[in-house]
């Protein structure tokens, strides 16, 4: 084994700290700063390079999903389920609070089989996204 693989399998407490982080908050989608913060408020020290970096690992790896935001300024991650659906079905996202929502729903699978069936295109679902208000923020809007 040769130096690059064993820094391939080099393991920190960093790495485990945010990998647990995901793992105890399936659901949230957060940037990279949001985990930074979270961190120092609880008084344990991971420089931002350091996230990144392991954000970056979990993306290649399979085991977070990226979602880039439509102004450039950043992006989310959320853990994927463990079937790997997050690949299968399109995504919501709240264009205040920056919440994902997955949408597994019929309708959906319907929409992308005519867009296959009548204009040849085949949808890219997991990096399908529709922007828009979430229920919460839609609520506050009106």
């Amino acid at each position: 084994m040769d130096n690059r693989d064993s820094k391939k399998n080099y393991r920190t407490r960093q790495q485990d700290s945010i990998e647990k982080y995901f793992r105890l908050h399936p659901d949230s989608c957060v940037t990279a700063d949001e985990i930074y913060i979270r961190f120092m408020n609880a008084g344990e020290k991971i420089g931002k390079a350091t996230i990144y970096r392991c954000l970056d690992r979990m993306v290649e790896s399979g085991e977070i999903k990226k979602f880039l935001s439509d102004g450039g300024e950043g992006a989310t991650y959320q853990l994927i389920d463990g079937e790997g659906g997050c690949d299968r079905h399109f995504h919501l996202k709240c264009t205040r609070c920056g919440t994902v929502i997955h949408m597994d729903c019929e309708f959906m699978d319907e929409f992308e089989r005519h867009i296959m069936q009548h204009h040849g295109f085949m949808v890219d679902n997991g990096r399908t996204i529709i922007y828009g208000l979430c229920e919460k923020c839609n609520a506050k809007a009106t």
